[in-house]
């Protein structure tokens, strides 16, 4: 590399430049290629298929996009295998029965019942999306990135640009975000990641992922009971002023 023929040219691609030796860094130009935004994938996916004459629903065009995670590439193979499904129309749904992903509007009404508080619903919501094929660990990470999509827009009003989504599903979850706090949800986001991690070497992951379910849906109540704690054991109290029940003292 230190004195190559005119005609060659060296292309070096990697993703941990930092590893890169620095006496071969000094020899080279270096171009960094940043994530590709959703929205210019989206665009050319739908480019695609118009030039293929196949019909296609944004959701689903968006979905392949957010699934692509910065690269043409990775959306474009996704692209191409429900191409090769032979179906006139792409939907959503065809997107989920072939990846396993969970039903988003199955996803949304355990969503509901959570910000209800609804224990029994959420848990008839979460087997639903098991029994449609989905795993533990998938129904987690989506149901974690649909809350974090609420924590922004509740934390940034709907107008944010951090949160991906069609205009038909922001609206949707804008109005999610309002029954939550954010609070709440990075709560609720740190207990679908912690669980993840557990089910992977638990003998009973089913157990600990119902048990998930339940504590999602209770947050608002476990947070009040936090705060009692928390004030019970606050200095004024353990001084033995102003302790629950207690009236004024006397001389």
């Amino acid at each position: 590399m230190e004195e190559p023929p005119e005609h060659v040219k060296f292309i070096l691609c990697t993703t941990e430049a930092h590893k890169v030796p620095p006496t071969i860094q000094s020899r080279c130009q270096r171009f960094d290629f940043r994530d590709i935004p959703t929205s210019r994938i989206t665009d050319h996916l739908a480019e695609v298929c118009g030039a293929e004459k196949v019909k296609a629903d944004p959701d689903l065009l968006h979905a392949v996009a957010r699934l692509g995670n910065g690269s043409m590439r990775d959306a474009l193979s996704l692209l191409d295998r429900l191409l090769a499904s032979g179906e006139k129309k792409l939907t959503l749904t065809l997107l989920e029965e072939m990846l396993g992903l969970p039903d988003r509007e199955l996803l949304g009404r355990l969503i509901d019942a959570l910000a209800s508080g609804d224990a029994g619903g959420a848990l008839e919501c979460a087997d639903g999306l098991l029994t449609k094929g989905s795993g533990l660990e998938v129904v987690l990470d989506s149901l974690a990135a649909r809350l974090r999509d609420l924590m922004i827009l509740c934390a940034c009003g709907r107008g944010t640009e951090l949160v991906d989504s069609t205009a038909d599903a922001r609206e949707e979850d804008a109005a999610r975000a309002e029954r939550f706090d954010v609070a709440a949800l990075s709560h609720m986001i740190a207990v679908c990641e912690s669980v993840m991690r557990s089910i992977r070497n638990s003998a009973l992951p089913r157990a600990l992922f119902d048990a998930a379910v339940v504590r999602l849906a209770m947050t608002e109540r476990l947070a009040g009971v936090t705060e009692i704690v928390t004030r019970l054991s606050s200095p004024a109290i353990a001084a033995g002023r102003g302790s629950p029940g207690a009236g004024p003292k006397k001389a």
